[in-house]
């Protein structure tokens, strides 16, 4: 039976597809992000097209889930173009062309973002994937887009907790008041409500908030790469806190990380560094992707933007070589 667009369920929503799709205790699965595009092919990025074909081979290759970022305006001084399309609308339009695949944000930046206008979409979303979003939310790093806002970037901690407690009240409750530092609803409510209690909402980076806070309030945290031993002590700086009563909210919460990937045409070339990843063979990349597995992460979003190759190229080799020993749960075939 349908449920009405004004009426919650009281599911768990990490009961929901894509939440069961990407993560589960003991696992590790595969993510992209977009724009899914080689080193310097900017033209790609804006490319629709080339961007349905690529996902869709991400979807037929096994990986769990797709992820789009929040870059309201192009700042040179970063280094890459970025999100060129808005994410809500370009996860919208992915969402027609894809059936299985989960679909995220790595993050929304949230004390930018006016959160009724978060709320409404992310419960939209949900409703128009069938469950398959998952809505990472981030406090933001580039200035130039806090002064465009008129906003201060030293607030944004702070203003990313306040801004937090409004899509998690409006998407759980009817007709239920709220008033928070920008505003005030009463008399009113946000529809359509999600297909489940709430929708997953996952923590990006740090959000300028204690990894407790993180914890607390988060479905799952999608962090940053870091050396081997500290990204083992701050895997079980995470389970200690979900999984021992550290919070309230005591059941599985999944730790994921982004890498950056450029992928050899040799398949035994050896791990170097790269910014925020590694170039390397996948052979080193499964041994890899194998060890962060054995310290605890549930999922890697893994970054192609730095590879050399034409990027159809690495979806495929990596769906061929890669992604069958980390699959997408729930189905063998993606």
């Amino acid at each position: 039976m349908t449920t009405p667009l004004c009426t919650r369920s009281d599911d768990d929503p990490h009961h929901l597809p894509g939440f069961r799709r990407t993560f589960a205790p003991g696992h590790l699965t595969l993510g992209l992000g977009f724009p899914l595009r080689s080193r310097g092919d900017d033209a790609s990025a804006g490319d629709l097209a080339a961007q349905i074909e690529a996902a869709r081979a991400a979807e037929a290759g096994g990986f769990a889930a797709l992820y789009v970022r929040d870059i309201p305006l192009r700042v040179p001084s970063f280094g890459d173009l970025g999100q060129v399309y808005d994410p809500w609308i370009h996860l919208s339009h992915i969402a027609a062309h894809t059936s299985r695949i989960a679909l995220g944000t790595a993050g929304i930046v949230l004390p930018i973002r006016h959160p009724l206008h978060v709320a409404k979409s992310a419960a939209s979303l949900d409703r128009i994937t069938g469950g398959r979003f998952l809505l990472g939310l981030a406090s933001g790093d580039r200035p130039e887009e806090f002064r465009a806002f008129g906003l201060e970037q030293g607030e944004r901690g702070e203003r990313f907790r306040e801004n937090l407690r409004v899509p998690r009240h409006a998407l759980s409750t009817e007709m239920r008041g709220i008033r928070w530092p920008g505003g005030w609803m009463h008399s009113a409510d946000v529809v359509p409500k999600p297909t489940a209690a709430s929708v997953p909402m996952l923590m990006i980076g740090s959000c300028q908030q204690s990894v407790t806070y993180l914890a607390e309030h988060g479905d799952g945290w999608m962090t940053y790469p870091r050396d081997f031993d500290a990204q083992r002590r701050t895997t079980a700086r995470w389970r200690e806190l979900v999984e021992t009563g550290g919070v309230a909210d005591a059941h599985f919460k999944p730790f994921a990380q982004s890498l950056q990937v450029d992928l050899s045409e040799d398949p035994d070339e050896t791990a170097s560094p790269i910014s925020f990843g590694f170039r390397l063979g996948r052979r080193a990349l499964v041994q890899h992707l194998g060890d962060l597995r054995q310290i605890g992460v549930n999922h890697v979003l893994l970054g192609v933007g730095a590879s050399t190759r034409p990027i159809r190229e690495v979806i495929d080799e990596l769906s061929e070589h890669v992604v069958h020993r980390f699959p997408a749960l729930g189905s063998s075939s993606g």
